[in-house]
């Protein structure tokens, strides 16, 4: 197409944009077009068109239309393709500052629409693919035997940490930590877990940060095994698996230390909860950048009761701002701490298109901040739910905002500096001081306690998995017998959560300033590839 052709396309669409009498779908087309136009030319593209397209943003017009996130996510598209020939291009910086001006003023569908798209720049990353491991079969062990074979003299009798054992050796000040399968899991999941520990341990990496990546031990060559013998009893309710499959490492004795702590004696101060934290956004940061994201922080579920009939498994999708299951419970052991980042066998390699691992960052930012916010709720752990009279608690008073908003902020710095290998510069669109009171006001107050069992769900138990089920969330025994699987909808206080069931969250600037969050930093990385 000529440029007389290219000029009088681009005029016709900045008149429909800038016209009320064209209607959404005359709208909608208009912005295709120049989409497309902007991915072929960006040159092409001058100040009015981007002034048109920035307008739909502030249309109520349009904002008010059932498909406007389609028509928001085609009109900042265009807008990052023109952003993309940065540094040089005088309308790229038009551009920059719009999508900027974009993500810090709106909210809803045109933020995110925003945020998608400028998180979805292009970028490299070749993430690794560790050597599998090459095993016959795994050994047969007695607790003895196994340490002998690894040479591990221990100091009293292990306990269990989770679903692992743990025992303090007598030498180099270390934890021998045996994880043992649970019950119905893929003792792969082990093997793999210990293939990324020798992976990263012996890869050549370089972390300029506190990170203690524990040392596998091998039985008969192998890195799993078969644990013949639990010397100690497993606390109830521990389901561990059948054939005992386990891996072992020694770890740093702060492996099993959160930022969280319940127990009073072991909660940080603030000075070492913002060490921590901060450090480990930069370690998330950094796996990621390298290509290696580890997709569970803490575990976040939309609705965990839905999740054996939903093609999500009930999973959270950030993206969606749907209401957060127990988001209070999610946090009570992140896998992340002292001594780093923990649990890899929730990492994997980045493979696909940069939305990928958009969702991802986000997913890594949000457990922290979640995770910091409930360091304030544990210092009084039993502090929740609802008050006798049937008052929502408030626990407001245990946040120190100023502090809530110095971690978040740097939460974000460190991230950033991780992913990108180098600082943030410039204007953050994000109001971290009018974030913080949010956090506080709903993640200090217990008012979404309810979750709904619904009778599809019941369905889909047995009798047994039912009473289990009620067991585990407070209902008595005697209350859980007369109740009939299937009958009607059971409602159970199970929360606190962040929003009511099936709903939005209750903090959508929350997921909002993620958004905003993970872009700038898949465009900070855009950036720095292509300045060089």
């Amino acid at each position: 197409m000529n440029h007389h052709n290219i000029k009088r396309e681009l005029t016709h669409a900045e008149t429909v944009l800038n016209h009320d009498h064209y209607d959404f779908s005359a709208k909608y087309l208009a912005v295709c077009r120049i989409h497309t136009l902007a991915g072929a030319q960006p040159e092409k593209i001058g100040p009015k068109t981007i002034a048109g397209l920035e307008s739909l943003f502030y249309n109520r017009a349009v904002s008010g239309q059932t498909q406007a996130y389609f028509l928001f996510k085609e009109a900042a598209g265009a807008l990052c393709s023109v952003l993309a020939c940065l540094p040089h291009d005088v309308c790229a910086r038009k551009a920059h500052d719009t999508v900027m001006n974009l993500l810090g003023r709106t909210t809803g569908q045109a933020q995110r629409a925003a945020a998608e798209a400028l998180g979805g720049l292009p970028f490299s990353i070749s993430g690794p693919l560790p050597n599998p491991a090459n095993e016959t079969g795994p050994p047969v062990v007695e607790w003895q035997a196994l340490l002998e074979e690894t040479g591990t003299s221990c100091e009293g009798m292990p306990r269990f940490m989770g679903r692992s054992l743990v025992v303090k050796t007598a030498v180099n000040d270390r934890l021998l930590v045996v994880k043992l399968a649970g019950e119905g899991d893929n003792p792969e999941s082990l093997v793999q877990e210990a293939v990324w520990l020798v992976h990263l341990r012996h890869g050549g990496y370089v972390f300029p940060v506190r990170f203690h990546i524990p040392h596998v031990m091998t039985i008969g060559g192998s890195l799993s095994f078969r644990l013949k013998d639990i010397p100690v009893p497993a606390p109830s309710g521990t389901k561990g698996h059948l054939e005992g499959f386990a891996i072992a490492f020694l770890a740093h004795p702060d492996y099993f230390r959160y930022p969280n702590e319940m127990d009073s004696e072991k909660q940080l101060g603030p000075e070492e909860l913002s060490e921590t934290v901060c450090r480990n956004a930069f370690l998330f940061g950094r796996l990621t950048g390298m290509g290696m994201i580890h997709t569970a922080p803490i575990p976040l579920f939309h609705n965990r009761v839905q999740g054996p009939r939903r093609d999500d498994q009930g999973r959270y999708l950030w993206q969606r701002a749907g209401r957060l299951d127990r988001w209070l419970w999610s946090c009570r052991y992140p896998n992340f701490g002292l001594s780093g980042i923990r649990d890899f066998e929730h990492l994997e390699p980045f493979q696909g298109p940069a939305r990928k691992i958009y969702s991802a960052m986000g997913a890594q930012l949000l457990s922290l901040f979640l995770v910091t916010c409930s360091y304030f709720r544990m210092k009084e752990c039993r502090k929740v739910g609802s008050e006798p009279d049937g008052r929502p608690v408030d626990a407001r008073e245990l946040f120190q905002k100023p502090l809530l908003e110095e971690i978040i902020q740097g939460i974000f710095h460190h991230y950033y500096s991780g992913f990108v290998g180098s600082p943030f510069r410039g204007a953050l669109p994000v109001n971290f001081s009018a974030l913080a009171e949010r956090m506080v006001d709903e993640m200090g107050v217990d008012r979404y306690m309810e979750e709904i069992l619904r009778v599809a769900d019941q369905q889909e138990m047995t009798d047994a998995a039912f009473m289990d089920f009620l067991l585990e969330r407070g209902v008595s025994f005697e209350h859980a017998q007369e109740m009939a699987r299937g009958a009607e909808d059971v409602t159970l206080h199970t929360g606190p959560h962040l929003g009511g069931f099936n709903q939005q969250i209750s903090i959508p600037e929350l997921i909002e300033s993620v958004g905003t969050m993970a872009a700038l930093c898949i465009y900070g990385r855009y950036c720095e590839e292509n300045s060089k």
